[in-house]
């Protein structure tokens, strides 16, 4: 749906969320605490399906239900209107036909400790811990960190800009680590390891890259979903052998079992430890 909301991290902790309302001159928003202690203590859980698998999350409240039921129920009358039908009061908020109840639809966060595990198939050895397990993840596609570099973005944005479109921001393909100073655009493909902060900061582990699907061309800021940058990644990032519709950008990482996590800051060194071969999907994945 188009025009409705944003999210973002109100806090360097991570410990609230705000949730605005993207396109409204009164700056709607409401604020949802997901410290860990409030996550822990609220009872109210559920069973969330996520692909193939059932994840338990938690209820973040009613503040947090309320706000976007009444966000879809005034984009439902928007939406009824600009159609021709007339028949609901645009301006009542409070004017819920059956056709406009939303009252079960609510608003979830992970629990601080998921217990759903990333594909092992894709795993090397050194991220498998001391009982034979591999990393967790919740309510992330399928592995907890993404990596991407300024330099392959630029490439992008130049086929972009050689076909008279329009550049698009790094944060589309929702990375969680950026990378810049690349001798070469997607040299993040052949990383292995990598370790960040210097000696004494975490390893983490390049496992897989990330096959992009519809959610890249869509504006996070307006819910408005255009045709790029799938079409030009298709140019030139069809890399499965397997399955040429699956069209790659960024890579996904797993951090080492036993290495000490304090988090990593903007400025910090990346070290390449290993390199070698990229790793591409064994199954065609690429949602709609």
């Amino acid at each position: 749906r188009q025009h409705i909301c944003s999210s973002g991290s109100s806090s360097g902790s991570g410990s609230s969320i705000k949730i605005q309302l993207s396109d409204s001159s009164k700056k709607e928003k409401v604020m949802v605490d997901i410290s860990p202690k409030t996550l822990w203590d609220n009872p109210v859980r559920y069973q969330a399906g996520l692909w193939d698998e059932s994840v338990e999350v938690v209820d973040v409240g009613d503040k947090a239900a309320s706000f976007i039921q009444s966000i879809i129920v005034k984009y439902n009358k928007k939406k009824k209107k600009n159609d021709g039908d007339n028949d609901d009061d645009d301006d009542d908020d409070n004017n819920n036909d059956n056709d406009d109840d939303y009252s079960d639809l609510r608003v979830v966060a992970q629990l601080p400790n998921p217990h759903r595990r990333v594909d092992a198939r894709y795993c090397p050895a050194a991220t498998v811990d001391t009982l034979g397990r591999v990393p967790k993840v919740s309510l992330t596609d399928g592995f907890p960190i993404l990596i991407a570099s300024e330099e392959s973005l630029q490439e992008l944005n130049r086929r972009l800009e050689h076909k008279g479109k329009d550049t698009i921001s790094m944060s589309r393909f929702r990375p969680n680590i950026v990378v810049k100073g690349l001798k070469e655009s997607f040299g993040e493909d052949y990383w292995k390891a990598i370790q960040i902060g210097g000696i004494h900061g975490p390893i983490l582990h390049i496992v897989k890259g990330c096959p992009r699907c519809k959610q890249s061309c869509t504006d996070q800021m307006t819910g408005v979903r255009f045709d790029e940058p799938l079409e030009t990644l298709k140019d030139f990032r069809a890399l499965n052998a397997r399955n040429k519709e699956d069209v790659y950008f960024a890579q996904n990482v797993v951090l080492q079992p036993g290495s000490e996590w304090k988090g990593v800051k903007v400025g910090d060194p990346v070290k390449v430890l290993t390199k070698g071969d990229p790793i591409w999907d064994i199954d065609a994945v690429q949602a709609e």
